[in-house]
């Protein structure tokens, strides 16, 4: 599973341009929400099944997006069911 932690201005493009660089890769997250503080916000979309070098190439294109500051990437251990 990978977390990806975005913080961008608080923009009501913001989300969707965020969402959008998932979409055009026809992935799916696991999860996503944002909270606004003050002028920005912080979104967090949890993916699973993605491999580590697609979820940094993905980190590393978010970071370059209008209105982003920041990206931080971790990835925890799946488990099984």
């Amino acid at each position: 599973m990978h977390c990806f932690r975005i913080d961008a201005l608080a923009d009501p493009q913001s989300l969707a341009r965020v969402a959008g660089f998932f979409a055009q890769r026809s992935i799916i997250p696991s999860g996503m929400s944002a909270v606004r503080d003050h002028g920005w916000m912080r979104i967090e979309i949890s993916v699973a099944g993605l491999a580590s070098h697609q979820a940094s190439v993905i980190a590393a294109k978010l970071g370059e997006a209008v209105a982003v500051a920041a990206v931080e990437l971790e990835e925890s251990m799946e488990l099984a069911a």
